[in-house]
């Protein structure tokens, strides 16, 4: 059964890379990678950029790089967590905030387009089946 699991996954890649080639193009107006809005998602509910990195897999130096550049772009601000004055946390500027709500809305739009292709039980059948393969990752 291997060649069915290597072939579910390349398929899933695909999709993946295909939904993440259609919004990075609609992105690219708003100075954001795919990449980076990913980032500013994770950043919204893990303010701190190790916990970001582990969250994304993606190696703290990339994630440092990433951080500095939507600093300067004004899609983050620096602030001292209040609970620790040795340590600062990342917020999503006002600036930020609209990126990720356009993000978040060209990728839904660009799933939608695809899933639309779906009648409506074979799209709970494929959240049913997503949440059985997640089961074991929570």
């Amino acid at each position: 059964m291997p060649p069915v699991d290597w072939e579910l996954l390349a398929r899933f890649f695909r999709l993946q890379r295909l939904l993440r080639q259609e919004v990075e193009a609609r992105l690219g107006p708003l100075g954001l990678s795919g990449l980076e809005a990913w980032l500013l998602k994770v950043l919204s509910q893990r303010p701190y950029p190790s916990e970001a990195a582990r969250a994304m897999g993606l190696p703290p130096p990339t994630v440092s790089h990433m951080v500095r550049r939507l600093e300067r772009a004004g899609f983050l601000a620096r602030e001292v967590d209040p609970e620790d004055l040795r340590r600062h946390r990342l917020r999503l500027t006002p600036k930020g905030t609209r990126a990720l709500r356009r993000a978040e809305a060209l990728m839904a739009e660009a799933f939608a387009r695809r899933a639309s292709r779906l009648q409506e039980g074979e799209r709970a059948e494929l959240l049913r089946l997503f949440a059985k393969l997640e089961e074991d990752a929570e």
